[in-house]
């Protein structure tokens, strides 16, 4: 049976209609990501196809997607029992290790679930596996007097806080004290 799209026209068998809307849901759900993570996640749901060819079904894909969206929204990762802080950075250096690791060979295709970048992604530590300003690429800022500045590389934002009204001179005031220390961090 053929039906015909009230909105576009595109004429289509039921079933294909229902492959687009689970498609339609897949590409929803990867808009709904921090944009630092769009490019990695892409080519991380790559690794979820077979590599003898065959394509990811849109509804393998919205399912892979929305594994992973309630732990990019609350970041916070649960695996193995326990549950670590997973902020975008975390996602991004951890697609970065899968991928490496599948650029050396050391994967096998496709992954069958979230589990192997959990694990990777539970040794982050951004105080080392972030690179300097790129906390400041990422999004990551801290606001004084209104004012949007990025975090020092590697810190928080409360990290960040605390350095500047710590080294605040009196008088001074912490959008002051931010330009004037920053070089140092």
């Amino acid at each position: 049976m053929k039906t015909k799209c009230p909105n576009c026209g595109y004429q289509s068998d039921i079933d294909g209609l229902i492959r687009l809307m689970s498609g339609g849901e897949a590409f929803i759900a990867a808009f709904d990501v921090p944009c630092e993570l769009k490019q990695p996640l892409l080519k991380y749901l790559g690794l979820f196809r077979n590599p003898m060819g065959h394509d990811l079904t849109w509804d393998k894909l919205t399912k892979i997607i929305n594994e992973m969206i309630p732990s990019i929204k609350t970041r916070k990762v649960t695996f193995n029992k326990q549950v670590f802080d997973a902020p975008p950075q975390a996602f991004v250096w951890g697609i970065e290790q899968v991928m490496k690791q599948f650029g050396e060979g050391k994967l096998t295709l496709p992954l069958k679930n979230h589990h192997y970048l959990f694990a990777v992604m539970q040794s982050f530590d951004i105080r080392k596996d972030v690179n300097p300003n790129q906390a400041a690429t990422l999004g990551e800022f801290v606001a004084f007097n209104g004012v949007k500045k990025p975090v020092f590389a590697g810190r928080t934002q409360q990290e960040t806080w605390d350095i500047v009204n710590q080294a605040r001179e009196p008088g001074e005031s912490l959008d002051e004290t931010y330009e004037r220390i920053k070089s140092n961090h």
